[in-house]
């Protein structure tokens, strides 16, 4: 799971995010860098893994 360092939005990969076209079952690495947090718009360096 990955964590926004900005307003906390968790992604799991399990679940990815279908709204923004990121199929389940994506792991964070294989999104796109065009893609960013639906939370917040932060890009995927303001992500950090967490357990």
């Amino acid at each position: 799971m990955y964590k926004c360092l900005i307003c906390g939005y968790l992604y799991n990969s399990e679940e990815g995010d279908p709204l923004h076209g990121i199929e389940p079952n994506t792991n964070f690495e294989d999104i796109p860098d065009s893609w960013v947090c639906p939370v917040c718009g932060v890009s995927k360096e303001h992500f950090e893994k967490i357990n």
